[in-house]
């Protein structure tokens, strides 16, 4: 699994692991990440097997969204460990993240997690041109990957190649509206196990990821104090940030910097359910 690791200068005492979208490589994280890292974090970043730079010809097209959450993010998880002996380390979970995250062992070796994005995908969670887009790739995906063997790369598919396991295993995800494993058993009970600070992003302008999508992921994390959060992109300039502008280069700074503030509350929130 490739990953990048940012040693900020307080990395010791604060440190956050970046678990991207789907089939989104960890590249579109560093510039944000980066930002953290001249704020003191410790920061790393990696991609799942089958995307990126986490790429096996020989394996890619058998990954399953199970390998994603119960070895790639713990590997992650514990490697930011290793290598920062962190006091608070927190998870930035962004879009399918934040659904893997509370199926992933890792979740009880985190301090604190921020979804940003983070939604469930079923259809009638959905408005308009957001559900037209959710409907189109559960029906055109699965014939493509059914007739080829995998999902090729355009503009009506995905920018970036994954394991077609992976995705077909999304896509049942979103029609059954139920998490499963790649063997059929229902996960969901697992998120309540997850007990600490946790705060869910929704960003006003984002037909990925509509404000039911996201509380109903939200609602699954039922034992953890939750704080919810919306960013409105008018706030920060005329520009729109939808499901990715977050992550954008030009993004606002002070975007950047409130969202800083909300990982440092919950770092705070962490320490008083320590004591």
């Amino acid at each position: 699994m490739s990953a990048r690791w940012w040693a900020g200068a307080r990395a010791a005492e604060r440190c956050v692991v970046f678990i991207p979208a789907l089939a989104a490589p960890q590249e579109y994280c560093r510039f944000f990440a980066a930002f953290l890292a001249r704020q003191g974090w410790g920061v790393l970043t990696f991609d799942y097997r089958s995307v990126g730079a986490s790429k096996d010809s020989a394996s890619d097209e058998t990954a399953t969204l199970d390998d994603w959450a119960r070895l790639d993010i713990p590997a992650a998880v514990s490697e930011a460990r290793r290598r920062s002996g962190a006091q608070f380390l927190a998870v930035f979970a962004h879009s399918i993240g934040g659904q893997l995250l509370g199926q992933s062992p890792a979740r009880r070796e985190i301090d604190a997690a921020l979804l940003i994005a983070a939604q469930r995908g079923i259809p009638k969670l959905f408005k308009g041109r957001g559900r037209l887009r959710v409907s189109y790739a559960y029906a055109v995906f699965t014939i493509l990957i059914r007739s080829l063997g995998y999902l090729p790369v355009s503009k009506l598919t995905l920018p970036e190649r994954c394991s077609a396991q992976a995705l077909l295993q999304w896509i049942r995800w979103g029609r059954t509206g139920v998490f499963t494993d790649a063997s059929g058993v229902n996960v969901e009970p697992g998120y309540a196990e997850y007990r600490g600070p946790l705060t869910a992003v929704r960003v006003a302008d984002d037909d990925y990821a509509p404000a039911p999508a996201v509380e109903a992921l939200t609602a699954l994390y039922a034992s953890s104090p939750t704080r919810r959060e919306t960013i409105e992109p008018q706030k920060y300039g005329p520009k729109p940030v939808g499901h990715f502008g977050f992550f954008h280069p030009r993004a606002p700074r002070a975007l950047w910097s409130d969202v800083e503030s909300w990982l440092r509350r919950m770092e705070e929130e962490a320490r008083s359910l320590k004591s």
